[in-house]
C-alpha cells in the first residue's frame, strides 16, 4: 500500500486505501490541505487496476507532476514529486526501504597561496585594506575599476598595477594629477617590496616578495662594497701517529771520523855488552852504533808528532 507524503512534513503522510482521494482547502475533501495557493477542490488521486492516477480538478493555481503541468490525467509511480501550488507531495511505499543517498564527494580543495603582490592602503577611508595584484587591476573613481578610491583629483581611471614576468609594475592612464613612487612622479615604473606608491592623496604601500631587489640596487651596492682578496693559508697538518719509514737509502749517513793511529812504542835498543874478549876500540865503535840508532828513532818519532 501506498502513502502520500508531505516532503516538508507538515502534516503526517496519508494513506491511499480509498480508490479515490480528493486534495483541496474543503473540509469536505479527503486530504484538507491549508494553503492560499490551494484550490478548495484543487485534484484527485484515482487508483485502477493496480496503478495510480492524477488528474487536476479546475485549480486556479495548477497541479505539477515532476516539475510538468498536469492537464489530463497521468499515471503516477512511487517515487514522483507531486506540487500544489507550493505545497510538494511524494508517492511513497512504506514497504520498501528508501534508497540510501549517495554519499556527497567532498572535494579538498589545495589551499590556495597568497599572491605574491600586495597594495596596501594608508590613506582615507579604505586604510589598512590589502588589495590583491593578479594579472591588471586598474584603480580610479569609476564604478568599474578594479581598486574604487575617491578623491576630487583622482582620474576616473587613473593608473593599474600589472604583473609581468613576476614583477609588480604601476602605469599611469594618462590622469591628470600624474602617479607618484616614493616621491618621484613615473608615468611607468617596476615596483619594489616596500615602495609608497600616490595617486593624488590616497598613498599605498607595496607589499611584495622580500627578496625581490631590482638590478640596479645590486650594481648600487656592488659600487659601495669593496671587496679584499683573500689568501689561503694552508693549515698545518697534524703529525701522522705512525710515520711510514724512511728508506735506508735515504737516511743521511754520520761523519765517520779517521781512526787514530797510535804512535809505535819506542823500542829500547839492546844495550850491548862488552864482551870480555872485546878491545877497547870495539867497545867504543859498538857504542857510535848504537847512538847513531837512537838518534834515527828520535828523529821518527819527531817527524810523526810535526807531520
Amino acid at each position: 500500500m501506498l502513502k502520500l507524503q508531505f516532503v516538508d512534513r507538515r502534516q503526517p503522510a496519508f494513506w491511499l486505501v480509498d480508490p479515490r482521494l480528493t486534495i483541496g482547502r474543503d473540509k469536505t475533501n479527503n486530504l484538507v490541505i491549508n494553503d492560499e495557493g490551494v484550490s478548495v477542490f484543487h485534484a484527485e488521486l484515482q487508483q485502477e487496476d493496480g496503478k495510480l492516477y492524477l488528474r487536476d480538478t479546475g485549480s486556479v493555481n495548477g497541479t505539477f507532476l515532476n516539475g510538468e503541468p498536469v492537464s489530463k490525467r497521468v499515471e503516477v509511480k512511487v517515487g514522483d514529486m507531486i506540487r500544489l501550488h507550493l505545497v510538494e507531495l511524494q508517492i511513497i511505499d512504506p514497504t520498501k526501504a528508501p534508497p540510501e543517498p549517495a554519499a556527497p564527494v567532498i572535494k579538498r580543495e589545495m589551499p590556495k597561496a597568497p599572491p605574491l603582490w600586495q597594495v596596501k592602503a594608508m590613506t582615507g577611508v579604505i586604510s589598512g585594506r590589502m588589495f590583491p595584484i593578479e594579472g591588471t587591476n586598474v584603480i580610479g573613481r569609476d564604478p568599474h575599476c578594479d581598486i574604487i578610491v575617491g578623491g576630487a583629483h583622482v582620474s576616473r581611471r587613473h593608473a593599474e598595477f600589472q604583473i609581468r614576468s613576476g614583477q609588480l609594475w604601476v602605469k599611469d592612464l594618462g590622469s591628470s594629477n600624474g602617479t607618484f613612487v616614493n616621491g618621484k612622479r613615473n608615468d611607468e615604473t617596476a615596483l619594489q617590496n616596500g615602495d609608497e606608491v600616490k595617486f593624488d592623496a590616497m598613498i599605498f604601500k607595496v607589499v611584495g616578495p622580500a627578496e625581490a631587489v631590482a638590478a640596479s640596487d645590486f650594481e648600487d651596492e656592488a659600487e659601495r662594497t669593496q671587496f679584499r682578496p683573500v689568501v689561503n693559508v694552508p693549515a698545518a697538518k697534524p703529525a701522522a701517529k705512525n710515520p711510514s719509514p724512511v728508506p735506508v737509502s735515504q737516511v743521511p749517513k754520520p761523519a765517520v771520523a779517521a781512526p787514530k793511529v797510535a804512535p809505535p812504542a819506542p823500542v829500547s835498543a839492546p844495550v850491548a855488552e862488552p864482551s870480555p874478549s872485546m878491545s877497547p876500540t870495539e867497545a867504543k865503535n859498538g857504542m857510535g852504533m848504537l847512538v847513531i840508532v837512537v838518534l834515527i828513532i828520535i828523529a821518527l818519532l819527531a817527524a810523526y808528532y810535526l807531520a
